[in-house]
C-alpha cells in the first residue's frame, strides 16, 4: 500500500525550478529612502549589491496555482507572498489564480521570481498639506486608502480619492490599471 502510494504521489508531484531575479530589483531600491526599504522589510536584502541570479528548486503539483507556488516560495525563502512577482520569460507577469499545468508548465519548468514594482505617489489633501507614499504600482485604491490612514489617521470609508480630475470609486481597482505612474498626485477629500 505504501509503496503504491509513493508511486503515487511521484506521478502527481513536478519539479521546477525558480530563477531569483530579485537583486535586480534590489540594486534599483538602493536609492531609495530608509524609511521606505524598512516598510517593506527589505533592509537586509538592500544592504549590498547583488550581480547574478540564483536558482532553486520547487516540487509542486500540475494543479497547484501560482498562488500556492508564492506561499512555497515564501516558506522556503522567507519572501512575503505580496511583494513577489512571478513571471515566464514568454508570457510576462502570471496571475494567482493560473494553474502551472494551464499555462503548459511540466516536469523541469522555469519561472522568473521578481519584487512586485514599487513607485512613489503624492497625495494632496483639501487643506494643502501634501506628503508622498511608495506603493507597489500593481496595488489597489484601498491600499493607498490603507496607507493613508496609517499615516493621517483618515479611516478609509471616509476618504474620496480624485485622480486627473475624477472620483476613484473602487478600492479594488489596480493602481496600473487606472493610468496611475510613478509621481503621480492623488487628490483626497474627506466624505
Amino acid at each position: 500500500m505504501d509503496a503504491v502510494r509513493d508511486a503515487w504521489s511521484l506521478s502527481r508531484t513536478m519539479q521546477i525550478t525558480i530563477r531569483d531575479d530579485t537583486y535586480r530589483d534590489v540594486n534599483n531600491w538602493c536609492a531609495l529612502p530608509k524609511s521606505f526599504i524598512r516598510k517593506f522589510g527589505i533592509e537586509d536584502s538592500v544592504s549590498g549589491s547583488f550581480t547574478e541570479s540564483k536558482l532553486f528548486v520547487l516540487m509542486i503539483e500540475p494543479e497547484d496555482t501560482i498562488a500556492a507556488v508564492k506561499a512555497y516560495i515564501q516558506a522556503e525563502k522567507d519572501i512575503s507572498f505580496k511583494k513577489q512577482k512571478l513571471l515566464r520569460e514568454s508570457d510576462g507577469a502570471l496571475r494567482e489564480a493560473q494553474t502551472l499545468s494551464s499555462m503548459g508548465m511540466s516536469h523541469g519548468s522555469l519561472l522568473i521570481l521578481r519584487y512586485a514594482p514599487i513607485m512613489r505617489i503624492t497625495v494632496t489633501m483639501i487643506c494643502g498639506k501634501s506628503f508622498k507614499l511608495m506603493v507597489e504600482s500593481d496595488g489597489t485604491l484601498g491600499d493607498v486608502k490603507e496607507f493613508i490612514q496609517e499615516k493621517e489617521g483618515t479611516p478609509c470609508h471616509r476618504q474620496r480619492l480624485m485622480y486627473n480630475k475624477r472620483e476613484i470609486l473602487i478600492d479594488s481597482d489596480r493602481l496600473s490599471n487606472l493610468g496611475i505612474q510613478y509621481d503621480d498626485v492623488l487628490h483626497i477629500c474627506l466624505k
